[in-house]
């Protein structure tokens, strides 16, 4: 008889993405309460009555009452899930802290936190091995107590932990250590970890998750959950599903004319998300003359109104004045020679002023451009 269950971690509920602009950042923390309904979906879809969270399920300790009691009762709709919430290096389970007061708010059945290094028999012939955070950095690595931990013979053994992997690394915010060995020393049928928000292979029986709704902009795979299956020998199948509502998308592109842009817009609907949940991250280089800067500054303004955010960097490319460029702005004349001034600055990569020369001397020609067009009207 096989075991069937849903595997998630790092949901940060109730993170506030302040660096995000104010009706952004709603939309985004709402859909991180609007994919538990998601997962509970996918587990119904997959036969799955188990979800266990590794860890890291709310965003801080200190989150309102009522970000706790939305969390609680999302998941309380859906009665034929039961959820195994394992405190994280986010929201430890320190005495009278915040999972203190999720329990003391839930009335649910199927709500089941795991706050102590215990054995939990999930079925009669499944068990749960938890490693619960009890700070940000216990200094140790908490799932070596499983390699003593005792279960009857014959039953399938799980591991939940929250930390990062020796030798494969995490994303920047833990400084707890799991062996890498650890499923082999402790005879794990299975190993889930959280941590890394992207879905990573570790090993055939030891998985990162990933946040099921991306927060930021890694190229590692965020935006899934994963639906496990142990068989009678208790090998351990996975299968990554999406979750995620929003697509976050990083690009890098270099760009020496207008033409450039074609193949990013191409890149940008080949992401198979529609635009309007579509988050981008642009980085350019190479460069453009002043002209096309400014038709640059268009077309962002055209797409930041097709995505539904659009974060582009210019930093590293270059402003490339033309004789054209200058014949815009009258030929000669001093307008003209500080332009020449500003372009020999903004050309030169090395030169200490090159960003600041380059931003003036778009400005200028901005300026210069909305005057002609007043004058031609």
């Amino acid at each position: 008889m096989t075991f069937k269950f849903i595997h998630t971690a790092d949901w940060q509920l109730g993170r506030a993405f302040a660096n995000m602009p104010s009706d952004l950042a709603g939309e985004l923390a709402a859909q991180r309460f609007a994919v538990i309904a998601r997962i509970a979906a996918i587990a119904r879809t997959e036969h799955a009555h188990h979800v266990l969270v590794a860890g890291d399920v709310f965003d801080a300790p200190d989150l309102p009452n009522a970000v706790l009691h939305r969390a609680l009762a999302r998941m309380a709709e859906h009665e034929a899930v039961t959820w195994v919430l394992l405190p994280g290096n986010h929201d430890p389970a320190r005495p009278g802290g915040i999972w203190d007061r999720v329990e003391r708010f839930n009335a649910a059945k199927n709500i089941l936190v795991v706050r102590h290094e215990a054995v939990i028999m999930l079925t009669e012939r499944v068990a749960l091995l938890p490693a619960p955070l009890t700070s940000k950095n216990p200094g140790r690595d908490p799932t070596q107590w499983m390699d003593a931990a005792a279960t009857p013979e014959g039953v399938l053994r799980i591991g939940l932990a929250h930390g990062s992997v020796q030798g494969f690394g995490s994303d920047g915010e833990s400084s707890v250590m799991i062996d890498r060995n650890r499923a082999l020393t402790a005879g794990l049928n299975y190993l889930a970890l959280g941590d890394w928000h992207g879905t990573t292979r570790v090993g055939p029986e030891v998985w990162y998750a990933g946040t099921p709704e991306p927060d930021r902009f890694p190229n590692n795979d965020p935006g899934n959950v994963l639906a496990v299956t142990l068989d009678d020998a208790g090998a351990a199948s996975v299968e990554k599903i999406p979750s995620a509502h929003f697509t976050w998308a990083k690009f890098e592109a270099p760009l020496h004319e207008l033409a450039g842009l074609t193949g990013i817009e191409e890149t940008l609907a080949g992401r198979g998300a529609a635009l309007s949940e579509l988050l981008v991250q642009l980085t350019l280089s190479g460069s453009l003359s002043l002209a096309d800067h400014a038709a640059l500054d268009a077309w962002r303004e055209k797409w930041s109104g097709r995505l539904r955010y659009l974060d582009v960097d210019t930093a590293a490319l270059a402003v490339r004045a033309t004789s054209t460029d200058f014949e815009n702005l009258g030929g000669d004349g001093p307008l003209v020679e500080a332009a020449r001034l500003l372009a020999e600055k903004a050309g030169d990569p090395a030169h200490a002023e090159h960003a600041t020369a380059a931003l003036a001397l778009q400005r200028l020609f901005g300026f210069a451009a909305e005057a002609a067009h007043g004058a031609a009207r």
